[in-house]
């Protein structure tokens, strides 16, 4: 696949999270398995993926929006329950103000930090909240960035099954067309949910098959990937 570049995103996801975290997401993306790596800007590695960014000016690096398990911009611990927490936004009035300082702060420190506006997606996919998207989606525009993530493991995809891709599968329809009204992009296809933490070869190859004819987004979790302890095999199957 010579096109790969052009149509198949391999990222690297919670970058910042730890110094075992930033070690294998570069290690990974010399390797030739990660194009571009999400930041977590709250996290106590955040300063280490700043310096790895530096000195590896090919990865791409966006903002992983984080809105649960993670640190706030204030130093408070969230709720590590993504359910919890988005029934939270739901149904308590003042979540929406939280949201609304957290999500421009997160945006903010990521600006600060010296990266350019490139794409955001969402620790534990919370971005997709339909409250969080909508606080999201002019943050995202003022600050320049045109590129997001929805999470659509194909139909044909052999892990696209169970309650979790029909949940994202219907968030990510209903995010769709907002995103389109805005002019921000997405991926046709995603791999990485169903098999988070333990993707394998024959699920990076049928990314890699689908990339053929759309624009196709592999995830994974570098330092939590029970199965892919060499990036070099990934990188051997998309080059």
């Amino acid at each position: 696949m010579k096109d790969n570049t052009r149509r198949l995103l391999l990222t690297g996801d919670d970058f910042g999270r730890s110094p075992e975290v930033n070690t294998e997401i570069e290690r990974w993306h010399r390797a030739g398995a990660l194009t571009q790596a999400g930041l977590m800007v709250n996290e106590a590695g955040v300063e280490q993926a700043a310096e790895i960014a530096r000195r590896n000016p090919n990865l791409r690096v966006g903002l992983h929006l984080t809105l649960c398990d993670g640190r706030a911009s204030d130093g408070r611990m969230m709720p590590r329950s993504p359910a919890l927490s988005g029934l939270k936004f739901a149904f308590f009035p003042g979540a929406r103000a939280w949201l609304r300082r957290e999500i421009a702060a997160q945006f903010g420190k990521f600006r600060a930090l010296g990266f350019a506006p490139t794409y955001w997606d969402g620790h534990t996919h919370l971005h997709l909240h339909p409250l969080a998207l909508a606080l999201t989606i002019p943050v995202a525009m003022e600050h320049g960035f045109a590129f997001t993530r929805l999470v659509r493991e194909p139909c044909d995809a052999k892990s696209a099954r169970g309650f979790l891709p029909r949940v994202f599968s219907i968030l990510s329809a209903r995010a769709a067309p907002k995103l389109r009204a805005a002019g921000i992009g997405f991926a046709d296809a995603v791999f990485g949910l169903s098999k988070s933490g333990r993707m394998d070869l024959d699920e990076v190859r049928q990314a890699a098959e689908c990339a053929r004819t759309r624009l196709t987004e592999i995830y994974f979790h570098p330092g939590a990937e029970a199965l892919l302890t060499d990036p070099s095999q990934v990188a051997a199957i998309v080059a």
